[in-house]
């Protein structure tokens, strides 16, 4: 039946219909506004909710897929280094909370723009900003406070990665580095593979479910040569806090030639050290960075050495990319909000794809100047903000235009 805006219902479906009586509702509310302007106030936190509800999710599921790769990442690489670490599902869900500030800066812009790209979609597909323009409601004043939220999403960013990233560069260094290597004990070692544990290296054939391990070769380094024993079977118990291996029918082996034989024979096991990990300039802060920055250039000037070179070059591509990130969320907020809103009835396959062009065109544009000299750090930020400023760019024209017919 007419419904006396200027269009009719031409879907009985109960989905249409309920979208077509919100856009009525959202009508009459922009229509007939009170003395004050809080109409608008009302648009704007409705917009803002649409938004985050698709964000949240998006981010959920980027969050997972991107958590799994990084999480392998560093537990194969515990591993190379210390190939019988204990892994418990605690330690992954550590690494999993401490991952997160690590990659704030790609996942909060990308799934801010699914979120803009989403909300307008839909809005448009429900008639929602048909109804917003038919009561006066310029698309602009639409877009302009989401711009405004992508910026300070984007100072929530930097400060994420300025601050929340190295402390959890320090976590993760902390859990990997130290706490993992020391809880690693012997007996839970895997078996058929020599291990190296502390100053020793050590075979265990087999183990059964009582732990007791069985055909077990310690090797130990002396000052004259190697030490063997080889043990039928030993066991791995503690003693006024200090771990020992308890060897049952041992025969030991000096010079390759003297072997003793005795009934039973305990070895402290040796003291498991931690062991540091390369520090990454992505668990500075942005202070720190610039001070490196200054004691590597004062060392090249005095050595002109090119590893000092190439790594002044690195390091400033990173302080580059410590703005480069969280301006992103502006930058894809500014071309987003209003090429969403130009979607039209049938919107949402058309904002969805707009929003994947959008994510490739910034990281194709990453692509092309990431590896520009930069001759100092002022360069180096804005040859970094290059993708952002061409986005940027393309949003203020398509703002200017987003009103017209």
């Amino acid at each position: 039946m007419p419904l006396g805006l200027g269009w009719e219902s031409k879907c009985d479906c109960p989905d249409r219909r309920d979208e077509s009586r919100a856009a009525v509702a959202l009508y009459f509310a922009l229509a007939n506004p009170p003395e004050r302007p809080l109409p608008l106030t009302i648009l704007t936190r409705y917009t803002f909710r649409q938004i985050w509800v698709p964000a949240l999710m998006a981010a959920v599921v980027i969050s997972f897929v991107v958590m799994i790769g990084s999480i392998g990442e560093a537990v194969g690489n515990l591993l190379d280094t210390l190939p019988i670490a204990r892994i418990t599902p605690l330690d992954i869900a550590r690494l999993s909370v401490y991952s997160l500030p690590t990659m704030a800066g790609f996942i909060l812009p990308v799934t801010f723009l699914l979120g803009i790209m989403m909300t307008f979609g839909r809005m448009a597909q429900s008639s929602e900003l048909t109804a917003a323009k038919a009561a006066g409601v310029p698309l602009r004043r639409l877009v302009l406070p989401v711009v405004a939220m992508g910026g300070a999403l984007s100072v929530v960013c930097f400060v994420i990665l300025d601050q929340g990233q190295p402390w959890a560069y320090r976590q993760i260094n902390q859990l990997i580095g130290s706490e993992m290597p020391l809880r690693v004990t012997l007996d839970a070692a895997p078996t058929g593979v020599m291990h190296q544990y502390g100053d020793w290296r050590v075979y265990i054939e087999r183990r059964t479910p009582d732990r007791t391990l069985h055909n077990v070769i310690v090797l130990q380094d002396q000052q004259d040569g190697v030490q063997a024993f080889y043990a039928r079977s030993a066991r791995v118990f503690r003693q006024a806090g200090v771990s020992r291996l308890e060897m049952e029918d041992v025969r030991r082996i000096e010079d390759d030639t003297v072997t003793t034989r005795v009934n039973s024979l305990t070895l402290t096991l040796p003291r498991l050290d931690s062991f540091a990990r390369a520090e990454s300039a992505e668990g500075w802060p942005f202070r720190r960075m610039l001070a490196e920055e200054q004691r590597l250039i004062a060392e090249y000037q005095q050595t002109n050495n090119f590893r000092t070179s190439q790594s002044i070059y690195t390091l400033r591509t990173k302080i580059g990319d410590r703005f480069s990130f969280p301006l992103m969320c502006l930058a894809v907020s500014v071309v987003a909000a209003p090429v969403g809103a130009r979607a039209q009835r049938s919107g949402r396959s058309y904002t969805f794809a707009s929003g994947v062009l959008i994510i490739a065109g910034y990281f194709v544009l990453r692509s092309l100047v990431k590896d520009i000299y930069m001759p100092n750090i002022t360069l180096a930020i804005l040859v970094a903000q290059v993708p952002n400023l061409v986005l940027m760019a393309a949003g203020a024209v398509f703002i200017w235009r987003v009103d017209r017919i």
